[in-house]
């Protein structure tokens, strides 16, 4: 079976926000020295590919921990975005991924800046479309500077989680296609979010 893998892989150096804990992969043990290899990973929920779930944003709501495990799937389809442009065509789908462009350069990215958003209006249109969760290949849904959070507050307010750091190069394969898709995130306890595998397979 033929897939695309929407995830970039968790490593030492890779991308954060400024301000979120440091991606650290330490080598605790050691087959040399102890027999056996133990890495330690030190990340926040909101590293590299990962889902937002409501309780990211909204008091009370739902962790990442309390989702089924297949809630994440589904079928969809991948749109070329730019921020106040969404255009559904009035088709229903279980997600829509959208392709910014913004983290082809991935290696090169250090910390985020100048980053592409879902544009609030355009966060109303997916709210009511029914969908059951959202991907974008950006570090935030959000616009730089919003500190009311207007699009997390669209989308999780209305129960709707928000998958961020799709692979750019990965999901360009994708664009205009309907496919089946599942994102496992990892089920952290009382999670505002986490890290999570991304695949998608054409139909």
């Amino acid at each position: 079976m033929n897939y695309v893998d929407l995830t970039f892989k968790i490593e030492k150096g890779m991308p954060y926000f400024k301000g979120d804990p440091k991606p650290e992969i330490l080598q605790f043990k050691s087959i040399e020295k102890d027999g056996y290899n133990i890495k330690e990973i030190h990340i926040g929920t909101h590293t590299g590919t990962h889902i937002d779930a409501p309780a990211h944003f909204i008091k009370g709501g739902k962790t990442i921990d309390s989702y089924d495990p297949l809630y994440f799937t589904g079928f969809g389809t991948a749109l070329e975005y730019e921020p106040g442009k969404l255009d559904l065509n009035g088709k229903r789908y279980d997600f829509v991924f959208l392709y910014t462009g913004y983290n082809r350069d991935w290696e090169n990215k250090g910390i985020f800046e100048n980053f592409t958003y879902i544009d609030k209006d355009d966060a109303i249109k997916l709210r009511d479309s029914k969908i059951k969760f959202v991907g974008i290949d950006s570090p935030s849904a959000e616009a730089s500077g919003l500190y009311d959070f207007p699009t997390h507050h669209t989308l999780l307010g209305a129960g709707i989680p928000i998958i961020e750091n799709l692979n750019s190069r990965e999901l360009e394969k994708l664009l205009g296609k309907v496919f089946f898709a599942m994102a496992i995130p990892i089920p952290i306890g009382d999670g505002d979010g986490a890290p999570a595998r991304v695949i998608a397979m054409e139909v």
